[in-house]
């Protein structure tokens, strides 16, 4: 018997974000849907107007559910923006509110749809914007703040597309974690990161 129970929209989301990470974008289709949730494709259009609402807030949820910079305010002084960074890459490495996987999903999509690949880029820019004000305010100039977010996000996704995060242990990832922030962010970093740490002696 065909479950006839309404399936709330956050539901149906969350199944077609688990189907584009399992699946790719052809897997999120609404029949495909709507038999893993064991209902009827009619109970998908209570909560949507079509696939491509559906798409649409897919991929909103992944711009706002699923962020690559912790949801705080954004660092003011030198030895804040160190904190910063040390709880960003703390964030990135718990995987607890940021999934790799989504993300590679929705670049995964990006390639091969031109809407998804205008949002991704829109996204993308925001995440790197907000990056180069954080080495901005560790105190590099506007240029080099600009390449070190490059660098920093870059290697990022690259280490995630490469899958190292799966094999990898995250306690190994945090005893390593305080080389590479030396390493991607450079000496203002380092000094800032000092400061911080003689006001703890």
């Amino acid at each position: 018997m065909v479950n006839t129970t309404k399936i709330p929209a956050k539901q149906w989301l969350e199944t077609a974000k688990n189907a584009l990470i399992n699946e790719g974008i052809a897997g999120v289709r609404v029949d495909r849907l709507a038999k893993t949730l064991g209902v009827t494709r009619g109970g998908f259009y209570h909560n949507f107007k079509n696939r491509e609402d559906l798409l649409d807030q897919l991929l909103n949820l992944w711009a706002t559910n699923n962020k690559f910079i912790p949801d705080t305010n954004l660092p003011s002084t030198p030895e804040e923006a160190v904190a910063y960074l040390n709880l960003m890459l703390d964030w990135l490495i718990s995987e607890e509110s940021f999934s790799p996987t989504f993300d590679l999903a929705i670049r995964e999509w990006a390639r091969v749809d031109t809407k998804a690949d205008k949002f991704l880029s829109k996204i993308d820019q925001e995440r790197l914007n907000n990056l180069a004000n954080v080495f901005m305010t560790i105190g590099c100039e506007k240029g080099e703040a600009q390449t070190r977010a490059k660098v920093f996000y870059y290697h990022q996704i690259g280490y995630y597309s490469m899958g190292h995060h799966v094999t990898q242990d995250k306690n190994e990832r945090r005893l390593e974690a305080p080389i590479y922030l030396r390493i991607l962010c450079g000496q203002r970093y380092q000094d800032a990161n000092d400061k911080l740490n003689q006001k703890w002696l």
